[in-house]
Formats: C-alpha cells, structure tokens, sequence
C-alpha cells in the first residue's frame, strides 16, 4: 500500500503553494469531489470542476494557504485531514477578522485514494457561515 499520509501532506503542500497541477498529479482519472456546503448534491470532477475554485483562491487571496492541523488514517484507502485555510483577509468580516488581518478557516477533508495511491474522491466540510461573512463584506 502506498504510504497515504505522505501523498496527503504532499497534496496539501502543493495546495499551500498554489500549485494545482501538482495536486492534479495525484489525483485519479475521473476524481470526484464534493464541497458540502455548496449543496449535497455538489459532486463534481476534481478536473474541471474544483480544480477552477483551487485555481481562484489564489486571485482572491494572494497568501491562501492550507495548514494541516492533522491527518487520520480512515478505514481501508481512507484519510481524514483537519486543516486550517484562508490568508490575509480582503476585506473585514465582522466578528471573525478584520482587513488586512490573516483569516483561517477550520476544514475537514475525507480523501479516499485507490490501490495507486491516487486521489479517486475529496469531501470537504466547513463552516460556510464564515465563509459567506468574508463573501458579504467583500461587497
């Protein structure tokens, strides 16, 4: 079995390093994803689909960055990954982060891998309630 913490911190890496065709590189053909707060019918392909928000992150947050607080080996080709992710803010949110201040957000990622030790499904969950703030008071 490929060593599934190792791809995990590398993928987050390269997530830190708004380096997307890197976190590409580990994922499957036809890789699936889900962020649930998008709604819990948002499955869409990891290329094409969470590969164009991974890409704009950046733009909107030129420090973004995914810190991992922790990953969980799961059942069988399972990883569970607590991280913290956001950068210098844009605007302030009230209650949570001013502007110009760094913003991180608690996430939590369920990544399933295949027998290759590639990326085949990523879930994440996170408190939207945070994330429509920042969308709000960027307006």
């Amino acid at each position: 079995m490929k060593d599934l913490k190792k791809i995990t911190q590398d993928f987050f890496a390269a997530y830190s390093a708004h380096n997307v065709d890197a976190m590409l590189a580990l994922c499957a053909d036809g890789a699936q994803g889900r962020y649930v707060p998008y709604g819990k019918n948002s499955v869409m392909p990891i290329r094409g689909g969470l590969e164009q928000i991974w890409r704009g992150f950046p733009q909107a947050v030129p420090d973004f960055k995914a810190e991992v607080v922790e990953i969980i080996p799961a059942e069988g080709n399972i990883v569970v990954v607590q991280a913290l992710v956001g950068g210098t803010m844009p605007a302030e949110v009230p209650g949570l982060v001013k502007k110009g201040e760094v913003g991180l957000i608690a996430h939590i990622y369920v990544i399933r891998y295949n027998a290759d030790g590639k990326i085949t499904r990523l879930d994440c969950y996170w408190d939207n309630t945070s994330i429509n703030a920042i969308k709000a008071s960027a307006l």
